[in-house]
C-alpha cells in the first residue's frame, strides 16, 4: 500500500501525522467484535481510573472522549452518540465525586458533561465522515490482503482443470489449470474477486508460485500416465499476471520447477494476458521463457491492445481468442468477422488459435469454419477437480462427443 505523498516525510510533523494516520487506520481496519470490545473497555477503563483516583474531584473525567471518537471514527454518529451517552452515565450517576465520602455528583455538573460528549462525538463523525470512505477501500483491500495471506498458509487454494481440444479431432490436447479459493466461511470466493487484491500487492508472486508447483506437478503425473499407455501427453496451461513479468527471477523459478518435477518444458503454456503487450519491459522475461522451451500464449486477445507489430514483436505461439467474441459468433456477423481476421493474423504469423468459452454447438460449427485450431468452454467440459479429470476427459474421442454435447445441453 502507498501512503500519501505527505505522510512519507521524515519530519517531526509528518511523523505525528503518519502515527495519526496509523490510528485511524487501525480503527477501521480492526473487525466489528475487535472495536465493540475497545469501546466497551475504554468506557469501563475510563470509569476505573476515575473510581481508583478517588473521584470526579480528583481526576476529570476526559478519559471518556477516547471511547467516543473511536466510535465515531469506526461506526458513525449514531454509535458516537450512543457511546456519548453511555459515557454520560458512567461519568455521572456512577461516578462519586468523593469515592472516600460516598458523595454523588450534581445532576446538573454531569449532564452539562454529558451534553459535551455528545457535542464532541458527533462533531468528530462529521468531520470523519468524508475522510472515511478512502480510508474504508484501503481497509476493505488490507482486510482481502490479509484473508489471502491467511488461505495461502491455510491451503485454502486449489486448482481446477478444463480440457482445450482440436478441432480438427475434437480430441482434448491440454488442460487449462484455473484456481479456486475454497473459503472456511463464504464458500467458493470467485477470481475475479481476490486476484485484481492480489496483483495490486506482492501477494500475486506467492499466488503464482503456487499455481506453478502446483500445476507442473499434476502435469507429470499425467505425463508418466501417458507414457505408460502410449499415449500424447497433454499439455498444461496456466495463466501468470502482467506483474510477473516484471520479476526477474521469474524464468528461473519456472525452470526449477520444472526440474523439481521432472516435466518437459515443452509441456507447460503460460498464458499472459494481452496488456503485456504493451510493455517494453516484457520482451526480454518472454524471451528468457522461450529460452527454457515453455509454449507462450496471449489470452483473452481481442479485447485491449490487439496489434499486428505488437505481435510480431512478442515471441508467443498461441492466441486466445477472448470469450466475449465468441459468444456471439452464432448471432453477430460482425464477431464473425472480427474473429475470423484474427485468425488470419495469427496464421499470418504461424501463430495457433483457441476460441474460449464454447457454449453451443452453433458456435463450436462456426469456429471450425474460420480455421480455429483449438477450442475449450463448457460445451465440452467444466473445469474438475484433478481426481475426476481422466474420468472425465480420459476418453474424450470424437465418438463421444455428441453424447456429451447433448448432456451440457440438458
Amino acid at each position: 500500500m502507498v501512503r500519501p505523498q505527505s505522510l512519507q516525510d521524515t519530519s517531526t510533523g509528518s511523523i505525528a501525522n503518519l502515527l495519526a494516520y496509523r490510528t485511524l487506520r487501525a480503527s477501521i481496519a480492526m473487525s466489528r467484535r475487535g472495536a465493540l470490545s475497545a469501546i466497551i473497555g475504554g468506557l469501563l477503563g475510563s470509569w476505573l481510573i476515575v473510581y481508583l483516583s478517588g473521584g470526579a474531584d480528583s481526576m476529570v473525567p476526559h478519559w471518556y472522549y477516547v471511547p467516543i471518537i473511536f466510535a465515531a471514527a469506526r461506526f458513525g454518529p449514531i454509535a458516537a452518540l450512543v457511546v456519548a451517552l453511555i459515557a454520560g452515565i458512567l461519568a455521572g450517576p456512577l461516578t462519586y465525586v468523593d469515592v472516600a465520602a460516598a458523595t454523588l455528583q450534581d445532576p446538573a455538573r454531569w449532564l452539562t458533561r454529558t451534553g459535551f460528549f455528545v457535542g464532541n462525538g458527533l462533531l468528530m463523525a462529521w468531520l470523519f465522515g468524508p475522510s472515511l470512505r478512502p480510508f474504508g477501500e484501503e481497509i476493505g483491500r488490507m482486510r482481502e490482503e490479509l484473508e489471502i495471506q491467511r488461505a495461502l498458509k491455510k491451503d485454502e487454494f486449489a486448482l481446477v482443470y478444463q480440457p482445450v481440444l482440436s478441432l480438427e479431432s475434437l480430441s482434448v490436447v491440454g488442460v487449462e489449470a484455473l484456481i479456486r479459493w475454497h473459503h472456511p466461511e463464504r464458500g467458493e470466493v470467485s477470481p475475479g474477486h481476490f486476484m485484481p487484491v492480489a496483483e495490486e500487492s506482492k501477494l500475486i508472486h506467492e499466488i503464482s508460485d503456487f499455481v506453478l508447483d502446483e500445476a507442473c506437478r499434476q502435469a507429470s503425473v499425467w505425463h508418466r500416465e501417458c507414457e505408460t499407455q502410449g499415449r500424447e501427453s497433454w499439455y498444461m496451461a496456466i495463466n501468470l499476471s502482467s506483474r510477473d513479468l516484471l520479476d526477474p527471477t521469474l524464468a528461473s523459478r519456472v525452470e526449477r520447477t520444472l526440474e523439481r518435477h521432472s516435466l518437459p518444458a515443452r509441456l507447460l503454456h503460460i498464458e499472459l494476458t494481452e496488456s503485456i503487450l504493451a510493455a517494453d519491459e516484457a520482451v526480454f522475461q518472454l524471451r528468457q521463457l522461450k529460452r527454457i522451451g515453455v509454449h507462450l500464449s496471449i489470452d483473452d486477445f481481442g479485447t485491449g491492445y490487439s496489434s499486428l507489430s505488437y505481435l510480431d514483436r512478442f515471441p508467443v505461439d498461441t492466441v486466445k481468442i477472448d470469450r466475449s467474441l465468441v459468444m456471439n459468433l452464432g448471432p453477430e456477423a460482425s464477431s464473425q468477422a472480427l474473429a475470423k481476421g484474427m485468425v488470419l493474423l495469427a496464421n499470418s504469423l504461424e501463430l495457433a488459435t483457441v476460441a474460449e468459452g464454447l457454449e453451443t454447438e452453433e458456435q463450436l460449427e462456426i469456429g471450425r469454419q474460420l480455421g480455429f485450431h483449438f477450442a475449450q468452454g463448457y460445451l465440452f467440459a467444466r473445469p474438475l477437480p484433478p481426481d475426476e479429470v481422466l474420468e472425465q476427459y480420459g476418453d474424450l474421442t470424437p465418438g463421444h462427443f455428441s453424447s456429451l454435447a447433448t448432456s451440457m445441453d440438458t
